[in-house]
């Protein structure tokens, strides 16, 4: 089976903030529900912000990669 995209993101965000609430709140000096709640509307952006930052330096550190190989296989023939 497969989700469109913004289903998937959809879900994506859903378990985040579900994940994040449930740390807060069973962590062993838990919180009450109304502070997970709201903390969890904060990070839920700031860990899907820096998910993204993270998925788009790797895809240039391979690009670099690659243009780096090209490089040196064209360097080396000649």
């Amino acid at each position: 089976m497969t989700l469109s995209k913004p289903l998937k993101n959809a879900l994506i965000v859903l378990l985040t903030y579900v994940c994040a609430v449930l740390i807060m709140r069973y962590r062993r000096d838990g919180m009450d529900w109304g502070p997970a709640l709201l903390i969890g509307l904060l990070i839920t952006p700031l860990a899907l912000l820096l998910s993204a930052g993270r998925d788009r330096l790797m895809a240039k550190a391979t690009r670099a990669g690659e243009r780096a190989r090209a490089r040196r296989r064209g360097e080396a023939t000649e």
